[in-house]
Order: structure tokens, then sequence, then C-alpha cells
């Protein structure tokens, strides 16, 4: 088994372990159409009044963390909070051509004792930005320079999970492809810039679209990826302003 793929298994199972015993973390179906930037799912045509969810600004103590629970130097080594201007932001420098590279983490929020549920939720909006992305190769999807996921089921050894991976990719990938069950959705493929970019996804309209209805679902994960491992390259992504809104 490659050692990118044998990764990825062993940070799912852990998630899913995770998620199920309530540890804290300080972590193909029918093709879907590409949604395009910042566009919603199915948005409706009059919404009521939204609440936040859940936010996450970087601007301060937050609980954010990886479920094989690399030591703070470790995640360090990758991930780092800073400010531009008025905005904090979650930035991320993975250099896998480096001689001694770090480990690829996730880095993440999972809700084990207090899941949202999904049919709550109206809107996930957050922005990003693609600062270096890696290497080309045939699978854009292998590395990326920003990705996000959010898990409604983790996947497991035995089974597949339920939920999102949203990437930034360095060309056009495929759609309707999934990891471990999670459904890959291209948001972007623009060029590497300095620029920000703003997202806004109805998850419950297109998880029902993607598996099945939302009702009764629940968001137990969301969390980051920024990697260069599996092409030996420099990646580097930046990730801030995370919301989740819905009905009260």
């Amino acid at each position: 088994m490659p050692p990118t793929h044998q990764r990825r298994v062993r940070f799912f199972s852990l998630l899913a372990c995770a998620v199920a015993t309530s540890l804290p973390f300080a972590i193909r179906r029918p093709a879907l159409a590409w949604l395009g930037p910042g566009t919603a799912a199915a948005p409706a045509d009059s919404a009521p009044t939204s609440v936040v969810l859940w936010s996450e600004h970087f601007s301060g103590p937050f609980d954010w963390g990886d479920p094989e629970k690399h030591s703070p130097a470790q995640l360090s080594r990758v991930y780092s909070i800073r400010r531009e201007g008025p905005l904090s932001f979650l930035h991320a420098f993975h250099d896998g051509a480096d001689s001694s590279p770090p480990r690829a983490m996730h880095y993440g929020k999972a809700f084990p004792d207090h899941a949202i549920p999904l049919e709550r939720v109206t809107a996930f909006r957050w922005k990003w930005r693609a600062r270096v992305h890696p290497r080309v190769t045939d699978d854009p999807w292998l590395d990326m320079a920003a990705g996000i996921y959010v898990v409604m089921k983790a996947p497991s050894l035995f089974s597949s999970g339920r939920g999102f991976k949203f990437g930034w990719l360095a060309k056009r990938g495929p759609t309707g492809t999934t990891q471990r069950g999670l459904l890959q959705v291209p948001m972007r493929t623009d060029p590497a810039s300095e620029r920000w970019a703003s997202e806004s996804v109805d998850l419950c309209a297109l998880y029902r679209r993607a598996f099945r209805p939302c009702e009764g679902e629940q968001i137990l994960y969301i969390g980051v990826t920024t990697d260069g491992d599996g092409t030996h390259s420099l990646a580097e992504g930046d990730y801030a302003d995370f919301e989740l809104s819905g009905l009260p």
C-alpha cells in the first residue's frame, strides 16, 4: 500500500475512533456537478432568520488538533496562526521536498459531544487562498495547497464514511470521485496568489444530492489539510473565518 494511502487510511481510522470515544482534538456516488466557487448547492427562495451555529476566526484560544495526536512541535512545522491587518488566519506550509519533511497532518475541530444537526445548517462559509500549489500530477487530489473536510460519518478500516472534501486544486480534477466515502468537490483551480476567496455552500442540500436526506445527520468534524508529501513538493495555503449558520 503506498505510504500516502496508508497515512490517509490511518487518519480516517483515528478520526472514527476519536469521535466515537469523544476524545478532544486540540483533528462512487452519482456524479455531482461542480458547484463553482462561492456558490451554494441549492439556495432557498426565501431563507428564515439564521443564527451562527459555530464559528472559528483564529483570533483567540481554540481547540483544534489532529487525531494522530502529533506534538505541538510537529504541528507547528506545518500550521501556525498569523495576522494580516485585522484578519487572523490559519497558515499552512508543508515542504514535502525537504530532506527531512514534516509529516502531512490534518488539523481541525471535532464535535464529539455536541455534534451539529445537519438539517439546521443553511450555509457553511469560509475564506481561503492557495499561495503555493504542489507539483501537478495526474491526480490533482493527491496533494493540495488548500483542502477542507466536513465529515458526517467518519470512515473506518471496514466501512466508508460520508461527507465532503472541498479542494482548491492545482488543475481541474474529476467530479463524482470519493476518498474513503467522502465526496471530493473541486471548488477552485485558480492560480496561486495572495488573493483571498470566499465560499458559501449549502451542506444539507449538497448532502441530500450526494448521499441521502440530511435529516437526522450530524456534523462530526471540520478540518483542513495542506500537503505536498505525495508529490514531494511544496504546498502552502491559508484559511480564515469558518462559520456554520442556520436555523435557531
